[in-house]
């Protein structure tokens, strides 16, 4: 040893400090082991001439005696390498002479040393070979390293990665994949791709490594396969089971349940939820139900099943709908005059508009909807062509009914307005009936007409009677006292006629009988007189009896 050499053998990664004179000194571990065909880093670091940066600087490890020149790896091309796995990985430059090698063997073990030359101008060089590493090379045991699979999803690609410990390169393993539940090698490669499905739960994956003499080492990890777990969705009505349709219809009172089931060997987290998002039901297991009971119109909906894993959620929905019969019909009348307004059971129209009805109603199934004029029932008509509305026009041709008929499968609604007319006097105006040809004005008017002329009649009998009286007492006197018993007979024949409303259809119609009494051809009513004449036969002092028959036609 060198006169002046101060040697310091801490313990040190089972290495050594050594420090020389002038300035040089080296931190290396003093042994190595790696195993067979992995690989191993040897930290290194120096100084030189008290200093740890330089410029154009080489290193060297070599091998011990007895052959000093047996360079293994070195930065300086121009050198001859004997060993390719063994590589200078630190830069000199720096102070850094770490070591590392790859693809271990038997014949790489040994006792290494480091020598340092800077450029030529500096002349800094130096060889660190009493501060020597010995290399030792073990049997293959450790095992391999494989990467974290994290979330293994069913359905989704998934890669997993096989390395050697340390994470170096060692071409010279073999490195081999084995499933529990696939036959003999999985895969050839230090990689592996596959889509993992529910039937991959709770199954090993294996890395198996060897290298080139035979000696193999392995890992293995359980596969916990996370799904969105497949959801099926039925439902049951009456007793029976049906499976998911894209959407089911149910009548309205009826009551139906939904039925959640999940393809799933392990408890999750199941939700029903309305389309506002509420939750209905909630539960643990691989099955829920919703039971829908007397179900309205507010059911129809979307109704959605979820099931929430740890790391995922997935969902299934289904549309229900609720059939029901017509419902909710509403009138409105449109006027030409610009009002519209909701209509009542009566509306009344003058004759300078036009009225629109539109009828609107709503129903499940489709709804058809149509307009009848009259009280007549009419067959409804057979088309396949359902709106929601109807319209139809109204003029002032004469009173009617309308109707609004809406239909479908489940029932029928009907609704009615009874049309009139304005007239100039309302105090006159009355709901007609149909069919009728005399209003109940023109009634009136005719038994006012029938009370005068009874009157008449009566004050022109009167008036005869008291002629006939007056010309029988005359006559009397010289007449014989036995007189015929059968007195004559003298009908009379009134025609009296009733004043229309309008002057000039009355001057039309107007005539004059015989007798010069005015007569309405249209509106002749008819009435006869007939007395009858007996001779006298008590007392003149006594009031003679008188008879009258008095006839309307």
């Amino acid at each position: 040893m060198r006169a002046g050499l101060v040697i310091m053998l801490p313990l040190f990664w089972k290495g050594i400090t050594c420090q020389f004179s002038y300035g040089f000194s080296i931190n290396v571990p003093r042994s190595v082991s790696v195993q067979e065909g992995l690989c191993v880093t040897i930290p290194c670091k120096f100084t030189a001439a008290y200093r740890n940066k330089f410029s154009d600087s080489f290193g060297y490890w070599r091998l011990d005696p007895p052959n000093s020149n047996y360079i293994v790896a070195t930065n300086d091309q121009s050198s001859d390498v004997r060993k390719t796995n063994f590589i200078l990985t630190g830069n000199p430059d720096t102070g850094d002479c770490s070591l590392t090698i790859t693809d271990a063997r038997e014949e790489d073990a040994g006792i290494y040393f480091f020598r340092f030359k800077e450029n030529e101008k500096n002349g800094v060089k130096y060889s660190f070979n009493n501060a020597k590493t010995t290399i030792t090379v073990i049997d293959f045991t450790e095992e391999p390293v494989i990467s974290d699979p994290g979330t293994v999803m069913a359905g989704i690609n998934k890669t997993l990665t096989c390395t050697p410990p340390g994470n170096c390169s060692a071409t010279s393993l073999v490195i081999q994949w084995r499933k529990s539940n696939v036959a003999g090698i999985w895969e050839n490669s230090s990689t592996v791709t596959f889509t993992p499905s529910l039937y991959d739960l709770q199954e090993n994956i294996t890395c198996e490594m060897t290298n080139s003499n035979g000696m193999t080492t392995q890992k293995t990890i359980l596969l916990d396969v996370c799904c969105p777990p497949a959801i099926i969705i039925t439902w049951e009505i009456n007793g029976k089971i049906i499976n998911k349709p894209a959407s089911i219809e149910v009548d309205e009172g009826s009551s139906v349940t939904l039925i959640c089931s999940l393809q799933s060997n392990l408890p999750l987290n199941v939700t029903w939820m309305d389309g506002k998002n509420d939750v209905l039901q909630h539960g643990i297991g691989t099955e829920l139900e919703l039971r829908l009971e007397n179900m309205t119109m507010n059911h129809t909906g979307t109704y959605t099943c979820s099931a929430l894993t740890k790391h995922v959620i997935n969902f299934t929905s289904i549309n229900v709908t609720v059939q029901y019969p017509p419902r909710n019909m509403k009138i409105t009348i449109k006027s030409t005059k610009g009002r519209e307004r909701t209509a009542n059971q009566q509306v009344i129209i003058d004759q300078t508009e036009i009225l629109t009805f539109v009828c609107k109603v709503d129903g499940n199934p489709a709804v058809s909807v149509v307009w009848v004029k009259g009280e007549v029932d009419t067959e409804i008509p057979k088309t396949s062509n359902s709106e929601l509305s109807a319209m139809i026009n109204v003029t002032s041709s004469k009173p009617d009914v309308y109707r609004c008929l809406a239909w479908n499968a489940l029932g029928l609604k009907e609704q009615r307005i009874h049309v009139v007319f304005k007239q100039d006097n309302p105090e006159t105006t009355a709901a007609p009936r149909s069919g009728n040809k005399i209003s109940y004005w023109n009634v009136a008017i005719g038994f006012i007409c029938g009370i005068g002329l009874t009157i008449l009649i009566l004050l022109l009998y009167k008036l005869i009677t008291r002629k006939k009286k007056n010309k029988k007492m005359i006559n009397m006197t010289a007449e014989e006292s036995s007189a015929s018993t059968e007195p004559p007979t003298e009908d009379i024949y009134m025609n009296v006629s009733c004043p229309e409303e309008k002057a000039e259809e009355a001057t039309d119609n107007m005539q004059l009988d015989s007798s010069g009494v005015t007569l309405d051809e249209d509106n002749l009513h008819y009435s006869a007189v007939a007395f009858t004449a007996k001779s006298s036969k008590v007392p003149s002092s006594y009031p003679e009896t008188e008879y009258a028959e008095v006839k309307v036609k």
